[in-house]
């Protein structure tokens, strides 16, 4: 049977009546016939990737058949709408109200406390009815593309869905972005946008854009609200949405007329997701787990690749681990899933991931892929890829099993709960394995290729000045990053301990990400230092969200890693295009000596305190300055621009193409 798309929408009564208000201007330019969307409710929506076990008890159907459940507290999913416990409305219950009030008294049943929102013509009542709430306060960052990175931030830092708040037209647009690199990243995000009163849809009235038509493919669902009534149905839904399965983006666009109209909202309107519902993983069966079991008896060098899908499921992981001693690896965004000071961590694998990472791939004789898509940065020549190995994946979303990488035993289930089955098997059969010697073969790989770094004499060299500044911090704070070299340095030399510490885009490679993203995640996190480590190129795309950060004084600490190029391109243009420059030099042609642009001065602009720092001696004090500065603070580290990130594995290379030496100082 054929694996429906991942992302496939299912109407509502709103849509539709979207789609009969529309069709007789916009069908006749669409490639693909109106009739066929209509296909996209047998399918329904698909799963995806896990989220908290809490929320998974909710989402679980009961089975007969626990298996290794049996102790397991999973319910047959309640669709209908409840009131939160114990929540009291500011409103009684026969009192009409308008219905931007609706809506905000719907975020406030899901829970929600924090939005970042930008206001405009079309979203103006959402934002005088959040002046009404005592409960949820709004973080005004000061682009849209701004607080969607914020919404993702406050999202992967805290577990919780992010929501942000935009006008129509190209407020809506702005986030376009950011939807894409939740949908990539599997980030529970609800983005309410505004939209131009009904009666104006269709007929390019000013600020109108069909946002919903443009964010069909990036977002997991979305919504145009055609009537008042629905609006506690449909937040309900998109949190739901969300959250569940493989989680990622709903879009909600609501009219402004809709929300100006009064109306007395009814609660108890149940969702309509069946379909979705049953589409949802189901526990997995013993017979399944204890298939997993014997392919590990007889495997003898194992090697566990685990990514994003990881990040509910990081205890279990560490158990199954101590059960058995097989070593971990991870991808970008599964990074501290893992400890990384665990002996039996590999680090990341991947295009610049370590050497006995790769090693390990390609002699291993059973790959354990838990929550992953075998993405190309990370396998690089598909057919090379794990050549010798039994392929185990299980995934919460049924549609990356396969898509990629031909698999051996294919598990769709929450990483959670297969874990958890796993490990009480182990348990209960007292099972005991025997890796030592393949860990010694892949310690001596450690021992023989080591993450390097040259020694620059008075340089900052960019590597030393991540690994001093996890040093200095011991660890303890959030790291977020922009996209370039700094992130893949960061990704190296930083050591992250448990799960939400690293925030980065990685699917859609987002420059601009760690800016607001940190934003998002000091929210989240009251209290908890957030730095981000960013790229002068990538921290210029986004630097207006200082604004919000220095109003609200929070803990963000900004480490500008600044070589004044487009370093990762520059680094492809030194080993492929023979150190041609094409447009990556990001400084003053006129005065290449100087630094440009002066981000002291912008620091000083936002009333950020901030410092700059060339010369390696210098570069700890200027950390500790830092640090012990409350607030926000910038600092910019004056790094050399020929350094590149090693290892590499070149585009479609395989492990026996891996870069382990050179960088832009010598021709190629």
């Amino acid at each position: 049977m054929a694996i429906p798309p991942r992302s496939v929408q299912i109407p509502s009564v709103a849509e539709t009546a979207l789609l009969s208000f529309t069709t007789s201007r916009r069908c006749a330019s669409m490639e693909r016939p109106i009739a066929d969307f209509s296909s996209r409710i047998i399918h329904g929506l698909h799963a995806a990737k896990p989220i908290s076990l809490t929320k998974r008890v909710l989402i679980a159907k009961a089975t007969k058949d626990r298996g290794p459940f049996e102790n397991s507290a999973m319910d047959t999913l309640d669709l209908a709408l409840v009131p939160a416990s114990g929540f009291i409305s500011r409103y009684a219950a026969s009192e009409p109200r308008k219905g931007s009030d609706i809506l905000v008294e719907a975020l406030e049943r899901e829970g929600v406390t924090d939005v970042f929102a930008y206001p405009g013509g079309a979203s103006m009542e959402i934002h005088q009815a959040l002046t009404r709430s005592k409960i949820i306060k709004n973080v005004l960052c000061r682009h849209e593309q701004g607080e969607v990175f914020a919404a993702e931030g406050y999202a992967r830092a805290s577990g919780k869905v992010g929501v942000c708040i935009a006008t129509s037209g190209p407020g809506a647009t702005n986030l376009v972005t950011g939807l894409a690199d939740a949908m990539l990243d599997s980030t529970p995000i609800v983005a309410i946008t505004g939209q131009v009163p009904r009666r104006m849809i269709g007929t390019d009235a000013f600020q109108e854009t069909p946002i919903v038509e443009v964010t069909r493919s990036i977002t997991k669902h979305n919504y145009l609200v055609m009537h008042i009534e629905d609006i506690p149905r449909v937040i309900r839904e998109a949190f739901y949405l969300a959250a569940s399965g493989r989680p990622g983006p709903v879009l909600v666009d609501i009219p402004k007329d809709i929300q100006q109209q009064m109306a007395v909202p009814d609660w108890s309107h149940p969702m309509r997701l069946q379909t979705y519902q049953e589409r949802l993983p189901k526990p997995p069966e013993q017979a399944e787990l204890q298939h997993i079991l014997y392919v590990i008896s007889r495997s003898k060098k194992p090697v566990i690749y685990c990514g994003g899908g990881c990040i509910n499921a990081s205890e279990e992981l560490k158990e199954f681990v101590d059960l058995t001693g097989i070593p971990v690896t991870t991808t970008l965004m599964g990074l501290g899933v893992f400890p990384s000071s665990d002996h039996r961590c590999l680090n990341m694998l991947g295009m610049h991931g370590t050497v006995y990472a790769n090693y390990a791939i390609d002699k291993a004789d059973l790959l354990l892929a838990f929550g992953v898509r075998f993405d190309d940065r990370v396998t690089g020549k598909l057919e090379s890829f794990a050549r010798h190995a039994t392929i185990v994946h299980v995934d919460v979303d049924s549609a990356e099993i396969g898509k990629n990488k031909p698999v051996h035993i294919s598990l769709f289930a929450d990483v959670c709960l297969a874990l958890q089955g796993i490990n009480n098997l182990i348990k209960a059969r007292s099972l005991t394995y025997d890796f030592s010697s393949w860990l010694d073969e892949l310690n001596a790989q450690k021992k023989k290729w080591p993450l390097t770094y040259p020694d620059l004499a008075d340089e900052i060299c960019p590597q030393y000045a991540i690994e001093l500044l996890h040093k200095v911090t011991k660890g303890a704070v959030i790291i977020t990053t922009g996209v370039g070299q700094h992130q893949m340095w960061a990704a190296q030399w930083f050591k992250y301990e448990r799960p939400r510490q690293w925030l980065s885009s990685g699917g859609l490679g987002s420059m601009g990400f760690g800016l607001p993203a940190a934003l998002g995640a000091a929210v989240a996190i009251p209290g908890c230092p957030v730095i981000d480590i960013d790229g002068d190129g990538s921290f210029l795309m986004n630097i207006q969200e200082l604004a919000p950060i220095s109003l609200l004084q929070l803990p963000v600490k900004v480490v500008i890693l600044n070589n004044q190029h487009l370093g990762m391109v520059v680094q492809w243009e030194d080993r492929f295009y023979k150190g041609n420059r094409a447009h990556t030099y990001l400084g003053d042609p006129r005065a290449e000596n100087s630094i440009f642009p002066d981000f002291c001065k912008m620091a000083e602009g936002f009333k950020l305190p901030s410092s700059r720092v060339c010369r390696k001696h210098d570069l700890q004090a200027a950390y500790k300055k830092m640090l012990e500065t409350p607030g926000p603070y910038l600092l910019d580290v004056i790094v050399p621009h020929q350094e590149h990130v090693l290892p590499m594995i070149p585009t479609g290379g395989s492990f026996k193409d891996i870069i382990t030496e050179g960088d832009g100082r010598k021709k190629y």
